[in-house]
């Protein structure tokens, strides 16, 4: 028997939503009665009018017609494509237009070109077919997103916490790939984030007093250089095992190869071939390394501007206009460890009192690490204070660092 109150309890999904573009309205009348059945449908008589309701209206699919006065379809489509990649993008053509909707699929990643007229069940079919690619690239987003992004900070956590040197500037160039990232407009900068963090796993090989070196910028011998060198390939040998991880992988492993190419196997990528992830991550890298070394910002991004075959100029371009930016963070604070917040930076080195150390500078303060600096600080093996970027408890009574 049928059950009001179980169909009631039922989730509502609601229909798929897309968006029909033509300047003819009596065709967008007669798609609308055809395809309301099955989707949510909007509608717009431009390409100028649809880009406005996309910052709106979330939909699964657009539909475009070819010839429109002003921007034509294969035009608005590429903007779409720009803005927002997600959507998946059909052409509507006459005939006439069949050559530039060619065009359009090949140079515009356009999803399908259909022939006007078309018949209903063919648009329909098209259109079905469509919203599944969408499903489909949005689950993968989803996944990217939360699931194997939690997995991989679950991971760089737990080794920050064994080798704190080495992930300390993990986070420290991860921070400024992402800074330049934004600089850059990358609209999907996660997997770039992700290479940045991963690319220090193959430190985990390397002994601490190498280690130490590198973070304080102090000259390696042949032997230590020899190991440093290696870093990148285990890192990419790791994150190779881990699936759909590919490209991370692949940008890891020639992260320290030249923009012009100079010295690079011949099987290595140079300029614009070498993944953005590599040429960003190598601008950072070398970035936080000679901060070490420099006593200055300016002085840092002179000495890498000296050497400009080695990077992206773009990318080097990006870090010039990042610290063009006023300061955000503040000066740096002194605080109790009990007034320790997740989200705070370290801004010096932790020692403990036999001099180890126990954080690095430029760490992000999280529940593992508060617990780990607690237990240090209960066997005052460490001082209660620590210098920190962020936001400070007002109930704190920090004061300067030195």
């Amino acid at each position: 028997m049928f059950s009001a109150q179980g169909a009631s309890s039922r989730k509502v999904i609601d229909p798929p939503s897309i968006l029909l573009v033509d300047d003819e309205i009596a065709i967008l009348d007669g798609l609308r009665r055809q395809l309301r059945k099955d989707f949510t449908v909007h509608t717009a008589t431009s390409g100028a009018e649809a880009l406005r309701l996309l910052e709106s209206e979330t939909v699964a699919v657009v539909v475009s017609d070819m010839r429109m006065p002003q921007m034509d379809g294969a035009t608005f489509l590429a903007r779409v494509r720009s803005s927002y990649p997600s959507i998946v993008r059909i052409l509507l053509t006459g005939q006439a237009d069949t050559q530039s909707a060619i065009t359009a699929v090949n140079e515009g990643q356009i999803y399908r070109f259909l022939t006007k007229p078309c018949p209903p069940e063919v648009l329909l079919e098209g259109i079905r077919s469509a919203v599944e690619l969408n499903r489909l690239v949005t689950a993968e987003k989803e996944l990217l997103g939360t699931t194997l992004r939690r997995t991989v900070e679950a991971l760089t956590a737990t080794l920050s916490l064994a080798q704190p040197a080495a992930f300390g500037r993990a986070e420290r160039v991860t921070r400024t790939v992402a800074e330049l990232a934004e600089v850059l407009r990358v609209e999907e900068p996660w997997d770039i984030e992700v290479t940045a963090m991963l690319s220090h796993l193959g430190a985990v090989t390397l002994p601490p007093g190498v280690l130490a070196k590198l973070d304080a910028g102090r000259p390696l011998n042949e032997e230590e250089a020899e190991m440093a060198d290696r870093v990148p390939e285990i890192s990419r040998g790791l994150v190779a095992t881990i699936p759909r991880l590919e490209g991370v992988s692949e940008a890891i492993g020639c992260h320290r190869a030249r923009y012009d190419g100079r010295g690079s196997p011949s099987r290595v990528p140079y300029g614009d071939d070498l993944p953005l992830a590599a040429r960003i991550l190598r601008v950072a890298a070398d970035f936080d390394a000679g901060m070490t070394q420099r006593p200055s910002v300016q002085a840092t991004i002179g000495a890498l501007r000296a050497d400009s075959g080695a990077y992206d100029p773009k990318v080097l371009a990006a870090l010039v206009a990042c610290h063009d930016i006023p300061e955000t963070q503040g000066p740096p604070r002194e605080i109790d460890v009990a007034d320790l917040e997740p989200g705070m930076v370290v801004f010096d080195d932790v020692l403990t009192t036999d001099g180890v150390l126990l954080i690095s500078r430029g760490t992000v303060v999280s529940d593992p690490l508060i617990l780990r600096f607690e237990n240090y600080a209960r066997q005052r093996r460490v001082s209660s204070r620590v210098c920190v970027h962020g936001q400070v408890p007002r109930e704190a009574a920090p004061h300067g660092c030195a």
